[in-house]
């Protein structure tokens, strides 16, 4: 695992405050430990618990560590003791039922229901027919974080009496993108630990 751990990797960084999400990059491996620079400085503590993934050729590459020591918007961090290959996807896939509204260029409202997502797209059913590579306002709300993107279609199914689009977002802000791989993430952990 230490090999994924090299000079200019970028990952995202996340701790118990959501308000820390970032993406960092690492700059310099020692013998224990490495050290990354955070995009935007942020508010981490020596012995704070931390979260680590990124997308390797093995897989989504995900542990857990330590901040070792703090100097600015450099963190040393502790190797980590474990660590998982989630998938392949570059981001992680969950399943929820939610339903949702989408808004077309038109302003008419299309009802949905979220059947797995991503921080990449979602994967909805609706009776009316969506089109493919249109865009499509949605919000909706995860753990109390509200989300507004658009989300675009790129495959669409039928299923019986209802159309299964499946697609990616458009237009997301990195503070909902890092809000949703959080989400999903601990979601995919909480499956693999039962």
């Amino acid at each position: 695992m230490r090999n994924q751990i090299v000079e200019n990797k970028q990952f995202y960084i996340i701790s118990r405050s959501i308000d820390n999400a970032e993406m960092c990059k690492v700059t310099e491996v020692c013998e224990d430990c490495f050290k990354v620079k955070l995009s935007t400085p942020r508010k981490y503590e020596i012995d704070e618990s931390i979260e680590l993934f990124t997308m390797t050729d093995k897989g989504q590459l995900y542990f857990e560590t330590i901040v070792k020591n703090i100097d600015n918007d450099i963190i040393s961090i502790w190797f980590p003791i474990t660590y998982k290959y989630l998938q392949r996807r570059e981001f992680s896939r969950v399943n929820l039922n939610k339903d949702i509204i989408l808004t077309d260029k038109n302003n008419n409202l299309i009802d949905a229901i979220i059947l797995d997502i991503s921080a990449g797209g979602l994967k909805i059913s609706t009776i009316q027919q969506l089109e493919l590579l249109k865009e499509y306002k949605v919000s909706f709300t995860i753990e109390n974080q509200e989300v507004n993107t658009v989300f675009e279609p790129i495959r669409i199914e039928t299923s019986g009496k209802s159309f299964i689009s499946s697609g990616r977002f458009k237009e997301i802000s990195n503070y909902d993108r890092i809000a949703l791989v959080q989400y999903c993430f601990r979601k995919q952990i909480e499956i693999s630990s039962k």
